[in-house]
């Protein structure tokens, strides 16, 4: 059904009882639509307000496929004119502070976080102050190669400090390159979700779950990414994703720090994988490490991430991670 001919029926629907009600010959049916007439209403009224209000007011930071899925962004995220979520940062400053790059994704880009001053970025500019420039490169989707080209490519003086913010989705691009597919079986929309704002959310959530099966093998979404981590040969790829990121860093004679986020839907399951990225950096003799398996596994899952659609870290988890990485690599 579309739009158009849905609303065709309800104004149908509409007319007939109207006509029902003003008639005077049969008396009973002139009763039924009359109070019918007021069911009518206060539905029409709702669906009114419930489009409105998905349409224009409504944002909820889970990503989906519906109309409704960039309300969030579109609401809260500016982008500077690099194209990140951060400040418009002069040559000037820069230069005359200690300089840190903080590469990552979502997760540090602060999805779900509405007010960018709550993010761990935030926090740690705080803790350090005005004497260092905390410059954010993270951008939501993006794996380590993505995370290695904003270092590449960004157009001002090089870091003095590297923060690598790394989540156990980034062997993504690797695993998709080698033959490893991810497709999940989206259900067929209907046109009117395709065009009403409140259609398309009830639709999406109603099929939430659907999009985190992959239809080639039914595997979950964490069953994939880990299935990648366990490829040896998906794995050494990856890791000469990583590592080829570290010779950037070290070619421009920074410190590198890395932030190792689990899956924080099940911290202790992606211990092993955690412990494997780590072992790559360690091989190469980077020990700034700070794998949040432990930390995140003592909080209880409702604080820290930020809804139960959202499973990226919470306002209050953003700030435990900001405090965490100023005491364990910049306090004095």
């Amino acid at each position: 059904m579309t739009l158009a001919g849905f609303l065709i029926g309800l104004i149908g629907v509409g007319a007939l009882l109207v006509v029902l009600a003003v008639q005077r010959r049969y008396r009973r049916p002139q009763s039924v639509a009359r109070g019918l007439l007021v069911s009518y209403a206060v539905i029409v009224l709702a669906l009114a307000a419930g489009e409105f209000y998905v349409r224009y007011i409504y944002a909820d930071s889970r990503m989906e496929f519906g109309l409704h899925g960039m309300n969030w962004a579109n609401k809260y995220i500016e982008r500077n004119s690099l194209g990140f979520r951060d400040r418009e940062w002069t040559v000037e400053e820069l230069e005359s502070r200690t300089t840190v790059f903080v590469l990552g994704d979502s997760f540090t880009e602060g999805w779900g976080i509405n007010n960018p001053a709550d993010r761990y970025t935030a926090v740690l500019q705080r803790h350090l102050g005005d004497d260092y420039a905390v410059v954010t490169l993270a951008r939501a989707g993006q794996s380590t190669i993505n995370e290695l080209e904003f270092l590449e490519t960004y157009p001002y003086q090089p870091p003095d400090v590297v923060i690598l913010q790394y989540f156990i989705n980034d062997i993504d691009i690797a695993a998709k390159s080698n033959g490893m597919q991810w497709d999940f079986a989206a259900p067929s929309v209907p046109p009117i979700a395709d065009q009403s704002y409140l259609a398309s959310f009830l639709f999406w959530r109603a099929n939430y779950e659907r999009l985190f099966h992959n239809v080639h093998d039914g595997r979950t979404e964490w069953e994939f990414y880990y299935a990648a981590y366990d490829n040896a040969y998906i794995f050494d790829i990856h890791r000469q994703e990583i590592e080829r990121l570290i010779d950037a860093v070290e070619d421009r004679g920074a410190r590198l720090i890395v932030l190792i986020f689990p899956n924080l839907l099940d911290p202790v399951g992606s211990v092993p994988y955690v412990d494997r990225v780590a072992q790559v950096f360690e091989a190469r003799g980077i020990t700034d490490i700070l794998k949040l398996t432990d930390e995140a596994a003592a909080w209880p899952l409702e604080e820290r991430i930020v809804s139960p659609f959202d499973s990226h870290a919470s306002v209050a988890f953003n700030r435990r991670i900001g405090d965490m990485l100023y005491d364990q690599f910049f306090a004095p």
